[in-house]
C-alpha cells in the first residue's frame, strides 16, 4: 500500500513538472512569435495555453497576449471577448489599467464613443497618458453633432469632450452659436477660445451714430405727387423714425437719420455705394424692395456694416451675411414655434387645412405641414390662395353637396311606396328623386380638428374665421399676429368667439403707455393718427426701430449683436420685447388670444 502512494505521488510530481514545462515551452514559442510580430503563429501556441485551468502566470500571460494577438490579426470580436475574460477570471490580477486600454482602442475603432470614454477614463498610467489622449481626440474626430458632444460632456466630465464641443460650436454659422455654453466652456476647462464675431475684433462707440433709412419713397417736385407723398405708408414711417430720432435725443443719445430713396434703386444705389458716400453708415434700415435688398446685402457684408429688414420675413436675407437682421421672426421661426403649439393642444385625429397666399409664404406653409405631419397629423388640405381671392377659403369651408340619406331610412321610403301602389294608390310616387339625398358639408363636420393660416394677410384669416363661424361644428384656428392691430377689420368679439390663437408677430399692446406717448407726440406733430399698416411699413414700426436699435448702438457700440447674443431677450420699444439670442431674427413669440376685448398671452408659453 505504501508503495502504491508512493508511486501514485510520483506520477502526479512528474506529470506537473511535464505540464509545467509544456506551458513554459508553448509559453516561449508564443513570446517568441508575438515579439517577432507573427501574430498567427503566436495564437497557435498561446490557445492552447489560455484554456487552461491554472494560476500560472504563464497561462494568464498567455490569455492576454492572445487577446493581442486576435487584435492584430484583426480579429476584435475575439480580442475584446478575450479582454473581458480576463478580467471576469482574474479580478485580482492587477492588470486591469492596460486591459481597459485595450478595450478602449477597439470602442474606438468600433465607433462606440462611450464605451471608449469609460474605458480610457480607467487608466491612468503615465506611460499610457499620450496614447490615451490621442484615442480620445481620435474617437471624436467624426462627432459633429452639439447634442450628442453635450450628452458625453454630462455623462463623462472630460476637456477633450469640453474642446471638441467648442470646436463643433465655433463651426456654425455666428447666429446658431451658444454664447453661455462657449463661455462655460471656456471658464471651465481652461480652453482658449477666440469668441468674437467673424470679421469684428470689437464694437466701437461714437458720439453719433448714423443711421439710413432705405425706402421707395419716390420723390418728385409736382404738388400732387407730394400730396400723395403724405399719405404714403413710406412716408408715415419716416414720421414715425423722426420722432424715434427726437425720443433718442430725450435720452442722451444722438443719432443721424439718413434718408435714402430706392425707388430707382440700381442707379442710385450703384452710383451712392461707388461714391462712398454709405460707407460712413454704422447701420442700414431697410430698404424692402427685392433689387434694393440684393444691392445693400452685398454692400452691409462687404463694409462690415449691419442691416435690419423692416418687412420681410423671408430668411435667405440671413444667409452668408452675419451683418444682416430681421425685425421681424422668419417664416421658418413662424412655422416652428406654430407647430410646437399645435402638437401640444391640437386634436391629431383630425384633419387639418393650411393656407398661403403666395410663394413668400409657402416655406412657412410647407415647414408647418411637415412639422406637424411628423407628430401624427394629417394635412388634408394644402392650398395657395392669393390675398385677393381669399373668400375661396370661405367657401371651401361652407360649400355644401348631396349624399346618400340614411340607406334603412330609403329602404322604408320605397316600402311605403311599394306598399301604396300594391294598394292602387293613384298617388303611390309620393317620394321625388330629391328625397333620398340630403345636403352635408363638403368638409364634413367634425372632420378638420384646426386651420392654419401661413401668411400674414389679414384677408386670409378673415375669409376662414368667416367660414369657421358659419359652420356646425368647432375648428381651433392659428395664425401669426403680425396683422393685428388697432385698424385691424376683424372684430375682437368674434376673435374671442372662435377662440383663435396667434403666434405673436412683434405684437403691440395698444394700451401700453409707450404707445399712448407715441400716439401723442405723433398726433401733435403731425396732425394726423398713425395708422398701423397690414403688412408695410407705418409710424408705428419707423418709430420702434429708431429707438430700439438706438438704443442697442448706445449700449453696445456698432456691432450691437456682440451684446445681444449675450442676452436671452432685450425691451422693444412699441413691440414687448426682441430675441436675437441664437439668431439673426427676432425670435420672441409669444402665444396669442382676445379676451375681454383684449389681446392677451397665453400662460402656457
Amino acid at each position: 500500500m505504501i508503495k502504491r502512494i508512493l508511486f501514485t505521488f510520483l506520477l502526479i510530481l512528474i506529470s506537473g513538472l511535464l505540464q509545467a514545462q509544456n506551458i513554459k515551452q508553448l509559453f516561449d514559442e508564443g513570446k517568441s512569435y508575438f515579439d517577432k510580430e507573427q501574430y498567427a503563429l503566436a495564437i497557435s501556441k498561446f490557445q492552447a495555453l489560455s484554456g487552461m485551468d491554472s494560476d500560472n502566470d504563464m497561462v494568464r500571460y498567455a490569455s492576454f497576449y492572445y487577446a493581442i494577438s486576435a487584435y492584430k490579426t484583426g480579429d476584435r470580436t475575439t480580442a475584446k471577448n478575450l479582454f473581458r475574460q480576463i478580467q471576469s477570471k482574474y479580478p485580482s490580477w492587477g492588470v486591469d489599467e492596460d486591459l481597459n486600454y485595450w478595450l478602449g482602442v477597439i470602442a474606438v475603432e468600433e465607433g462606440k464613443v462611450a464605451d471608449a470614454f469609460r474605458h480610457l477614463n480607467q487608466v491612468s498610467a503615465e506611460e499610457l497618458a499620450p496614447s490615451v489622449t490621442a484615442l480620445k481626440e481620435k474617437a471624436l474626430v467624426h462627432i459633429s453633432g452639439v447634442d450628442s458632444l453635450k450628452s458625453l460632456l454630462t455623462e463623462f466630465n472630460d476637456d477633450k469632450i469640453a474642446s471638441r464641443l467648442a470646436d463643433v460650436m465655433l463651426d456654425l454659422p455666428v447666429v446658431e452659436q451658444d454664447m453661455d455654453l462657449l463661455e462655460a466652456l471656456q471658464q471651465n476647462y481652461n480652453l482658449e477660445l477666440s469668441l468674437s464675431l467673424e470679421g469684428i475684433a470689437f464694437s466701437p462707440k461714437k458720439e453719433v451714430y448714423n443711421i439710413g433709412l432705405f425706402l421707395p419713397f419716390a420723390y418728385r417736385n409736382d404738388s400732387l405727387r407730394r400730396v400723395q407723398l403724405e399719405t404714403n405708408w413710406t412716408t408715415r414711417m419716416y414720421h414715425g423714425a423722426l420722432l424715434g430720432v427726437k425720443k433718442l435725443e430725450e435720452e442722451g443719445i444722438k443719432v443721424n437719420l439718413v434718408t435714402i430713396d430706392t425707388r430707382d434703386a440700381n442707379r442710385t444705389l450703384e452710383s451712392m455705394i461707388n461714391s462712398g458716400q454709405l460707407d460712413s453708415l454704422d447701420l442700414i434700415l431697410g430698404p424692402v424692395t427685392q433689387s434694393a435688398v440684393e444691392t445693400m446685402t452685398r454692400f452691409s457684408r462687404e463694409k462690415k456694416i449691419n442691416m435690419v429688414n423692416p418687412l420681410s420675413s423671408n430668411g435667405e436675407i440671413l444667409i452668408e451675411n452675419p451683418y444682416a437682421f430681421l425685425y421681424y421672426p422668419s417664416n421658418k421661426s413662424i412655422a416652428i414655434r406654430s407647430a410646437e403649439y399645435a402638437k401640444k393642444h391640437f386634436n391629431k385625429k383630425k384633419g387639418v387645412a393650411v393656407f398661403y397666399s403666395g410663394q413668400a409664404d409657402y416655406e412657412r406653409a410647407k415647414l408647418y405641414k411637415e412639422l406637424i405631419e411628423k407628430d401624427s397629423f394629417n394635412v388634408t388640405i394644402f392650398m395657395r390662395v392669393p390675398a385677393d381671392q381669399s373668400v375661396k377659403i370661405q367657401q371651401l369651408l361652407i360649400a355644401e353637396t348631396e349624399v346618400d340619406k340614411d340607406s334603412a331610412k330609403v329602404a322604408r321610403m320605397f316600402a311605403e311606396m311599394d306598399s301604396l301602389r300594391a294598394a292602387g294608390d293613384p298617388n303611390w310616387e309620393k317620394y321625388t328623386e330629391r328625397d333620398f339625398v340630403r345636403d352635408t358639408l363638403r368638409i364634413l363636420p367634425d372632420s378638420l380638428g384646426h386651420v392654419y393660416i401661413a401668411s400674414d394677410f389679414s384677408s386670409l384669416s378673415t375669409s376662414a374665421l368667416s367660414g369657421i363661424a358659419a359652420r356646425p361644428d368647432a375648428i381651433q384656428f392659428l395664425s401669426s399676429s403680425r396683422f393685428l392691430a388697432a385698424e385691424q377689420s376683424l372684430s375682437f368679439g368674434q376673435l374671442e368667439r372662435l377662440n383663435t390663437v396667434f403666434v405673436g408677430s412683434n405684437f403691440i399692446d395698444y394700451s401700453s403707455a409707450n404707445v399712448a406717448e407715441f400716439r401723442r407726440n405723433y398726433i401733435n406733430t403731425f396732425r394726423a393718427s398713425p395708422v398701423k399698416e397690414e403688412r408695410l411699413g407705418d409710424a408705428y414700426l419707423g418709430y420702434d426701430l429708431v429707438v430700439t436699435y438706438g438704443k442697442l448702438l448706445s449700449e453696445y457700440g456698432k456691432y450691437f449683436q456682440v451684446g445681444l447674443r449675450r442676452r436671452e431677450e432685450v425691451p422693444g420699444t412699441l413691440t414687448e420685447k426682441l430675441n436675437y439670442r441664437l439668431t439673426n431674427d427676432n425670435r420672441y413669440m409669444p402665444y396669442l388670444r382676445v379676451k375681454d376685448a383684449r389681446v392677451v398671452k397665453l400662460q402656457d408659453q
